[in-house]
Formats: structure tokens, C-alpha cells, sequence
């Protein structure tokens, strides 16, 4: 026994770079869009990491892009406020650090990081969930999940963006992820407790280009059957988290919430057994996925205000591409763009960021920044990688375009750690160059920690 235990902790300890990954997306995911101290002592752990690897294997077609993102957005800031700390560059700087130290991991540590992420947003969908019938029960009242994250919208893509890792994980290796199936339908219970209509929009996307990838390695019929399961899934655990909202926050008497929250944990029980049965029988599972049309209805009733919420997006953007010439070069400025919106005589929209990623770096970052995310974007969406992990990049790509989620900075995190893949290219870089640019990197960091610190 106490040999065995050893052998684990050994273990761990040579996995210690994924499992500072896996801390620091803890921490990105705890602190939303980003605060300069607490990304600068990030920022030092990850570079510390990734100084003592020997190697990495690149994709460069997504590294430089997002290192000239950086000093596009650095160079925005120091013309706004003469620094370059303030602003988005180098908190954003945590994007490159990430993507090359998952690019030096090895394939097992790789799996143990994407593990580590499916339990990280297991455990915050189960959070979320209890806070919410807490306080429907205790309060007598219920809103829209936001859980750790504070904000629904957020919440609901990092789930999306979770169960796609999910998906990878149990379809990778059933056995080494016995415990994810029963989060799988904790995390879809929680999705639904969002109300995040753009969370649901990107999951479809998602599905979409799952399913896509899954028709290039198998028949027409057994990709219709994988698609029947995937929804069927879906529609079951969504729709136990529909109910669960419905009872809370749309009757006089929310602790009847309470025996449909018993049902959805005999559910998450049972889940194995619910995907054995999907699989001997397809025709059930063609229906069940076929009533998720009474699920998406359920939705848009408990959610009336989204068209007006959609449309109101639509005029941010239009309001948006007025900026886009005003500096070209630089933009207006980091967290300029509301100040400008508050004076500019028109709809005031009462928010820090456009609601189209790309529209708002052009704005206040200037068009090389606008340009360095969309080829990062579509670069890694045309990697060759498993469908799940593809899937997981087309939901968050497609939910930039209506949301924000690319500025909470635990999200970005996660989808470029679940977005690699073991067998994927790249350039090889040697020891010396890896420990350069980390090291460049960390006095980056150290730098606007102590910014911060002074600031303070």
C-alpha cells in the first residue's frame, strides 16, 4: 500500500506541468476577465514549468499569431496610457504561455490534463447547481445560474466547451474516465440552468462540427446513430435541468425542486446504463433526440427577452463597426470603447465590451490584433485534431461572435488546453529556444505584477 502510493505521488510529480495547467485554469476561471496580479503570479508558475521542459512541439500557425495579438494590444495601451500594462496585452500574454507549454507535454500528460479539466467543470456545474436550489429553497427565489464564473453567459460556454471535453475523455478511454459519465449529465443540468440561449446556439455549432469530423471516420448510418446518442444525451440531461428551473423560479412553492433534484441525481446514477440502453436501441434514441425540439421550446418560454437581447447585439455591432477607422493601427484604446458608446449621442449599450470578439479588438486594439485572433481562430479550427476537440474550438469561435467569452480568461485557458491533441504536428523547438521565450514571458509577468503591486 505504502509503495503503491509512492509510485502516485512519483507520478504526479512528473506530471507537474500539467497539474500547473490544471491549477491555473482553477485560478483564470476564478478571476473573469482578469486582474494583473493574479495573472502576473500565474503567468511566473507557467513559465517557472516551462522553463525545465527540453523541448516543444509548435503549432505556429496559432503561437505567433497570438504573440502578435500581445504586442498589438501592449503597443494599444502604451499610445492609451502610456504603459503597457494596462489593458488586455499582458494579462492576454497567459494565451501564448499556455499554448506552448501544452505543447511540450507528452501524451499521457496530456490526458491527464484534459481529465483534470472534465472534473474542473464537473465540479463547477455540481456547484452551480447547489447554490441555485439553495437559494430558491432558503430565499424563495431563482435566477439564471451564473455560478463561479458570476455571469450565466460565461457559465454557459465554459460548460459547453467542458462537455466536448468530456466527450473526449470517455470516448478516448472508458476506463482511465469511469467518473465522467456520471458528471456528464451534472454539467448538461447546470447548462440548462444558464438560460444562455448563445451558449446553446455555440453548442449546436459544436455538435455540428462534431459530427462532421465523426462522418469522415465512419458510414452515413453510424454517424446518425452517434449523432441520435450525442442529443438524446443532451435533451436528458438539459431537460432535467429545465424542470429543475421551471419548479424554482416559475412557481409559488420552489422547494418542489427538491424531488426533481433527487430524480436528476438518480439519473447521473444511472447515466452508464442510460448509454447502454441508447446504443442497443436506436430507434428509441432517434426519439429522444427528436423531442429536443420540446426542450429548445421550453427554453425560449422561459427566456422571452433573448430576441430582444439578440437584437440589441446586433445594434452594439453596428455601433461597433463605426469605430473600426477612428486608429486603424492602435484603436481607441483598451476599455475606451464604453466611454465613447456613453458619448457618442446614441443607444447607450451599459456594457465593457462589443458583443463580437473580433469587432471589439479591431476597435479599441487596432485591425493587426483583429487580424492575429482570427487567424489564431480559424488556424486552430482547421487543425487536424478528434472531432470532440475540433468541437470544442467551432462552440467557442462561434459564441465570440455574439458574446465575450474570449476576455474571461479561465475560458480562453480552457479551450487552448482541451484543444490539443497528442498527434499533432509542428514545428520542434529546441532547449534553448523554449526556455528563451519563457523566460522573456516571465519577466513580462514580473513586470506587471509589480505594476499592480504599486498600483495598489
Amino acid at each position: 500500500m505504502i509503495h503503491r502510493t509512492k509510485q502516485r505521488l512519483e507520478s504526479l510529480i512528473d506530471d507537474y506541468a500539467a497539474l500547473c495547467l490544471a491549477l491555473a485554469l482553477v485560478i483564470l476561471s476564478l478571476i473573469g476577465v482578469g486582474d494583473v496580479r493574479m495573472t502576473g503570479m500565474t503567468g511566473i508558475l507557467l513559465c517557472g514549468a516551462g522553463m525545465s521542459r527540453d523541448s516543444a512541439q509548435v503549432d505556429l500557425r496559432i503561437l505567433i499569431p497570438l504573440i502578435i495579438y500581445d504586442l498589438a494590444a501592449m503597443a494599444s495601451s502604451y499610445v492609451t496610457y502610456g504603459n503597457i500594462v494596462d489593458g488586455y496585452g499582458a494579462m492576454h500574454a497567459l494565451f501564448p504561455v499556455i499554448c506552448l507549454l501544452t505543447a511540450c507535454l507528452n501524451r499521457e500528460e496530456l490526458r491527464l490534463l484534459k481529465r483534470c479539466c472534465a472534473l474542473w467543470t464537473g465540479a463547477l456545474a455540481a456547484e452551480g447547481i447547489g447554490r441555485f436550489v439553495f437559494r430558491a429553497v432558503t430565499e424563495g427565489r431563482a435566477g439564471r445560474m451564473a455560478g463561479l464564473l458570476g455571469n450565466a453567459n460565461a457559465m454557459g460556454i465554459f460548460l459547453v466547451i467542458g462537455w466536448f471535453c468530456m466527450i473526449s475523455c470517455m470516448e478516448e478511454d472508458q476506463d482511465d474516465a469511469s467518473f465522467l459519465p456520471f458528471l456528464e449529465p451534472v454539467l448538461l443540468a447546470a447548462l440548462a440552468l444558464t438560460l444562455s440561449m448563445g451558449s446553446f446556439l455555440s453548442m449546436a455549432a459544436g455538435i455540428g462540427a462534431l459530427l462532421i469530423g465523426k462522418k469522415r471516420e465512419a458510414s452515413f448510418r453510424e454517424t446518425f446513430r452517434y449523432a441520435c446518442r450525442i442529443l438524446s444525451r443532451a435533451v436528458w440531461g438539459m431537460g432535467t435541468g429545465m424542470l429543475v428551473f421551471l419548479t424554482a423560479a416559475r412557481t409559488s412553492v420552489p422547494w418542489v425542486c427538491l424531488p426533481l433534484l433527487l430524480y436528476g441525481a438518480a439519473v447521473a446514477a444511472h447515466w452508464k446504463t442510460f448509454g447502454r440502453f441508447l446504443e442497443a436501441y436506436p430507434r428509441t434514441a432517434f426519439g429522444i433526440s427528436a423531442s429536443g425540439i420540446l426542450v429548445a421550446v421550453l427554453a425560449a418560454v422561459l427566456r422571452p427577452s433573448a430576441s430582444a437581447t439578440f437584437a440589441e447585439r446586433l445594434e452594439m455591432m453596428e455601433s461597433g463597426l463605426g469605430y473600426l477607422t477612428k486608429n486603424p493601427l492602435f484603436g481607441v484604446g483598451p476599455l475606451q470603447w464604453r466611454l465613447l458608446d456613453l458619448n457618442d449621442g446614441g443607444k447607450y449599450f451599459n456594457t465593457w465590451h462589443i458583443h463580437n470578439i473580433p469587432i471589439h479588438i479591431g476597435v479599441e486594439m487596432g485591425w493587426i490584433a483583429m487580424a492575429m485572433v482570427i487567424l489564431a481562430g480559424l488556424s486552430a479550427l482547421c487543425k487536424k485534431k478528434s472531432p470532440s476537440g475540433r468541437a470544442g474550438v467551432a462552440a467557442f469561435l462561434m459564441h465570440n461572435l455574439i458574446d465575450t467569452s474570449f476576455f474571461y480568461l479561465g475560458i480562453t485557458a480552457l479551450v487552448l488546453v482541451t484543444a490539443r491533441e497528442p498527434e499533432e504536428g509542428g514545428r520542434k523547438a529546441g532547449k534553448t529556444v523554449v526556455k528563451l521565450v519563457f523566460a522573456l514571458f516571465a519577466a513580462l509577468f514580473a513586470c506587471s505584477l509589480y505594476h499592480g503591486i504599486r498600483g495598489t
